[in-house]
């Protein structure tokens, strides 16, 4: 199987999807296509790189299967707890007092960061008050997380750990099911939430947001690709409107950032400017 992919044949790949999928990827990251690029060929048990273009131009692998497959598993309930406790105790409060609040996750991949905020929501009983919004590019993924996910007890352990260093209410076993050596979550946190299957980085969005999670994923994208999505998501937001963007990133070397205040420089919190 392959083992290391030069960026002359991840060009070709990206030029085949493009084509193909109608899906541009150019402004990605390369060393993270690569990475990602080569688990796709391990999934569809293809070793030989114009192969594997030849099979995307000619249909012989499915879009729906590949753009699963692309997305980035990368994140973990209840991940980085104290951002949690801070939406709790200061930003979730503000902004559930104006009628019709929406919270955009911007970036869904495989549900958990979703689901932690439902179980926060429900222990700050907001869910009736403050409505969610989700984007996901894939959707096999969509409906595994309208099925509750099915992640490995291991991540669940993981949350659970995470759930008691956030403070949580309960015990965390009421919100999900075993099954075997996995688990599923309580769907009845999904009551009201609204999916789309769009692309941040390349579909058109809505601009009535109070608040925008996107947290840790800027990172994925080249400088052009960055701008063009941070433009996207500060467009989307009403003025006084934060943006969440996780200690993994900044908005310093942004142009289109200049419009959003800092609020808490530990957890890159911003909201946008109302002059």
């Amino acid at each position: 199987m392959i083992e290391s992919l030069g960026i002359v044949d991840t060009k070709k790949i990206i030029a085949a999807v493009k084509d193909s999928f109608t899906l541009d990827l150019q402004d990605y990251n390369l060393t993270t296509l690569r990475r990602r690029f080569i688990h796709i060929m391990h999934y569809f048990n293809d070793s030989i790189v114009d192969n594997f273009v030849t099979n995307i131009k000619n249909n012989n692998i499915d879009k729906e299967e590949f753009i699963d497959q692309l997305t980035i598993d990368s994140t973990e309930l209840f991940r980085d707890p104290s951002f949690w406790r801070e939406l709790r105790e200061k930003y979730l409060p503000e902004i559930s007092e104006a009628p019709g609040s929406k919270i955009w996750l911007a970036g869904v991949s495989s549900g958990e960061e979703l689901f932690t905020l439902l179980i926060l929501l429900k222990e700050t009983n907001l869910l009736n008050k403050i409505r969610v919004v989700v984007s996901c590019p894939s959707k096999k993924r969509i409906e595994s997380i309208k099925n509750g996910g099915l992640y490995e007890m291991k991540k669940i352990e993981i949350g659970e750990a995470n759930y008691v260093r956030f403070s949580g209410e309960t015990n965390f076993s009421e919100y999900y099911t075993q099954q075997g050596i996995n688990a599923v979550m309580n769907t009845d946190l999904l009551n009201g939430v609204e999916f789309n299957n769009i692309n941040i980085s390349q579909d058109t969005t809505n601009k009535s947001y109070r608040m925008i999670i996107f947290r840790n994923t800027l990172i994925q994208y080249n400088l052009p690709l960055y701008e063009k999505v941070i433009r996207k998501l500060t467009n989307s937001l009403i003025i006084g409107g934060y943006l969440m963007l996780g200690n993994k990133e900044t908005l310093e070397h942004s142009e289109v950032g200049k419009r959003m205040q800092p609020t808490n420089e530990d957890e890159k919190i911003y909201r946008k400017r109302v002059d």
